[in-house]
């Protein structure tokens, strides 16, 4: 499946999403890791909007973002919206983004520095706010 194809439409966005799930699908079976219950994060970066509450609305509820200006645009609406939505950084974080990072996203995947992990640590304990890691 040609993953760099432009998403057009509804019907075709929900199409490619439970192909993608089908084939994880059959992967996770034919290698037997159903115990490490995997999880597909749809990434959305440079996507606007529209393509991912279609995705929502099909019952897809994890995205990725790997820039907090561009999250910053498009997930406060989408969480009021989609309350149970997971919203996921991926990548490198600058710790001059911690805060609005740590408002904006349930998980940050990559924690590669300790500066970034006290500056968390940090923003925890003024503020009670601390994603996943």
């Amino acid at each position: 499946m040609d993953t760099k194809a432009p998403i057009s439409g509804d019907e075709d966005i929900a199409i490619r999403i439970e192909k993608v799930k089908a084939r994880m699908r059959t992967a996770i079976r034919e290698s037997g890791l159903a115990a490490a219950n995997p999880m597909l994060v749809a990434v959305s970066k440079t996507i606007g909007k529209n393509p991912i509450e279609v995705l929502l609305r099909h019952g897809h509820k994890t995205f990725g973002e790997n820039r907090v200006q561009e999250a910053a645009r498009k997930w406060p609406e989408l969480k009021a919206n989609y309350p149970e939505a997971k919203f996921h950084l991926i990548g490198q974080l600058q710790t001059n983004k911690v805060k609005e990072a740590a408002r904006l996203f349930d998980v940050i995947e990559t924690v590669d520095r300790v500066k970034l992990a006290e500056e968390l640590a940090r923003f925890r304990d003024r503020n009670g706010i601390c994603p996943a890691l």
